[in-house]
Parts: structure tokens; sequence; C-alpha cells
């Protein structure tokens, strides 16, 4: 974390990992944004562990969502889903098919008497869980892939030198940036014709 100095301050995000922020005790500050990009992620096989914890919670979540949909309203609580979900990425840790985890959820369900259906409802319907989460799963694997983001909202605080107008008009095409001119100007400063069209 670096302090902006200058008279040139910038808000936004950059190539990705550079963000530029302001902070009310600290004033404008930049910094690299730390973490794993999400590339890495699902291909480095150092990830591996952490890969197969995040596709358990996602299929635990969306199994949880399809039979918490069959508890009334009225008998529905703070925590209740979060329970079902830890049911089923416990169970599915475990390595038990789906279908024994949908039955582990209602069978918790139907203990606490918190669940619309009766057992043969929900036999009947269980196929139709299973086919609704294998479309759910793959609809979540059609991710998009995130553009970086390049966004900046810059602050000029006094007059561009002939160095700063060069830079801003020859290298910023690369990104979404708006200007603003706040501060003392001198009455007879002319802000280049080129800036214009980023006028904030």
């Amino acid at each position: 974390m670096a302090k902006q100095t200058g008279y040139i301050k910038a808000i936004g995000t950059v190539d990705g990992d550079t963000n530029f922020y302001y902070d009310q005790l600290w004033g404008y500050l930049v910094r690299m944004l730390p973490g794993v990009d999400s590339k890495r992620f699902w291909n480095d096989p150092a990830f591996e562990g952490s890969r197969r914890s995040a596709e358990r919670f996602g299929t635990g979540n969306i199994m949880s969502s399809i039979i918490y949909r069959f508890v009334p309203t009225k008998k529905r609580h703070t925590h209740l889903f979060a329970m079902l979900r830890t049911i089923a990425i416990f169970c599915l840790k475990q390595g038990i098919d789906k279908a024994a985890v949908f039955n582990a959820i209602y069978a918790f369900l139907e203990e606490q008497e918190r669940i619309s259906l009766t057992r043969e409802q929900f036999t009947l319907l269980l196929s139709s869980f299973g086919e609704e989460l294998e479309a759910r799963l793959k609809e979540a694997k059609q991710k998009k892939e995130k553009k970086p983001q390049n966004k900046l909202d810059i602050k000029v605080e006094a007059p561009l030198t002939e160095e700063d107008t060069e830079f801003l008009q020859l290298y910023m095409d690369d990104y979404d940036w708006k200007i603003r001119f706040e501060g003392d100007f001198p009455p007879d400063y002319q802000v280049p014709l080129f800036l214009l069209k980023h006028a904030a």
C-alpha cells in the first residue's frame, strides 16, 4: 500500500490487480490486489483440494435449495438453510451418492417436522431433483470469463504539465477513464481539448 502523491489522484482498478482508492484516514492510496486469479485456481494442481471443496460447497448449496423450497415459510428460521447445506456438504465429503444426500436432507427436515412433502411425494420427486441439480451445475460452469477492470476516475488539483498531458493523450487508450478538475486554477488555464470527452 502506497500513498498517492502529487496533484493527480485516481480511484479505480487497472490491469486487473492495481487498485487506486481513497481511505478516509490515510487519503489517496494505491495497492496491488492480493490473491490468486481464477484461471490459476481452476488449473493449478496446488489448488486441487480447494477446487474439490468449492465444488462440494456449490453442489451442497444447490441440493439444499432444491429441498428448501418445500419448507413452508412459517416453519423456516434463520439458520435452517445453513444447517441443510452443512448436512449436504458433510455427506458429499464422505463420498455419499447424491440420492442419499437428498434423503439425508429430507430425513432431517422430516424429523424436525418442517417439510410439506410426504415420504411418498419425496420418493416420486427424487429423480427430478437429480435432474435439476445436474442442470443447475452445468449452468454454473458456463461462467463468462472476467475481463480485467480498467476503470479510473482521475482528479486533477492543479494545471497539467506538458508531460502529464502527453501521457494522458498517448498511454491511456486501454482504460475507461473520466477526469475532473478540482482546485484553484489560473483564470487563463485551458483544459486540453482531447480531455473534454473524458470529463466527468
